[in-house]
């Protein structure tokens, strides 16, 4: 007797499991992660609010704006659907997703090994580098020059990923800071707290336009940057959303066809930086 309630507590605790491990899946095993959010009428974006120009806080109106927010917005307009800005601690953006806290991570998602193992992920629709940023008049012009000194890098980011992968620079370093955010890493690099900061090349360039003569990013003799890994921004799901995957998909295509994400680029970027294919 004992052995049959064993097994049927372990059957009881796998169904359990099973349910949490796709919380968007119908009871007759379908897919209905799209339905979810339609019924909503909204879909819960996961993102880094200090994360420029893909989505970060405006300092004058207290908006949350950027190139993913427009993008999005302009997804969920063609859905019949609100978009949702949620801020999230980006060290714990896995589990803020799988958890069903949001609907999908979308603001500056760099595609990795570990996301992939642990998301559903778009497909890529913008291309990237992390790269090494440094005041405008600091001597260093390479990494071999950063030996003994002090990095920044933002906790749960690519770039602290792609520091882990570049063990060589990594073991050089004197020491590895991680902040919250790139928004304190650029203070304290004005404030000498830090030699060097470890970012993703489109925030870097965002910091660049906006201050000028105040940082400059690591270049090799030709004049490319120095980068620690090529990477792809991409938009995460749980694990079985397809149907929702599917419909942000298709309308991303959409709007790479009729010149809608192209019109966007070139309000943030000056120019049309979307790989999605027309």
């Amino acid at each position: 007797m004992k052995k049959i309630v064993a097994f049927l507590l372990a059957v009881t605790m796998l169904g359990m499991f099973a349910g949490c491990a796709n919380n968007n899946q119908g009871s007759d095993g379908t897919d209905d992660s799209w339905t979810k959010v339609e019924q909503a009428g909204k879909l819960v974006m996961g993102m880094d609010e200090a994360f420029p120009p893909m989505g970060y806080k405006d300092t004058q109106t207290g908006e949350i704006i950027g190139f993913d927010i427009d993008v999005a917005t302009e997804v969920c307009n063609r859905l019949g659907v609100e978009l949702v800005k949620q801020p999230i601690d980006w060290n714990n953006q896995i589990a803020e997703v799988n958890n069903g806290n949001v609907d999908c991570l979308w603001n500056g998602l760099s595609k990795n090994e570990k996301r992939e193992e642990n998301l559903n992920l778009s497909i890529p629709y913008m291309n990237n580098n992390q790269v090494i940023m440094v005041k405008t008049d600091a001597t260093f012009q390479n990494l071999a020059d950063l030996a003994g000194k002090k990095l920044a890098v933002q906790a749960g980011s690519s770039a602290y990923d792609a520091l882990q992968e570049a063990t060589e620079f990594k073991n050089s370093l004197g020491e590895v800071v991680q902040l919250n955010d790139y928004a304190k890493a650029t203070q304290e690099i004005k404030n000498g707290v830090v030699d060097a900061i470890a970012i993703d090349e489109v925030v870097a360039r965002f910091y660049l336009t906006n201050e000028p003569d105040t940082y400059r990013i690591l270049t090799n003799d030709d004049g490319s940057v120095i980068s620690m890994a090529k990477e792809e921004y991409v938009i995460g799901f749980r694990k079985g959303d397809n149907a929702l995957k599917a419909k942000i998909e298709d309308t991303l295509k959409e709007m790479a066809e009729d010149g809608t994400l192209a019109g966007i680029s070139q309000k943030w970027f000056s120019e049309d930086v979307v790989i999605i294919e027309k």
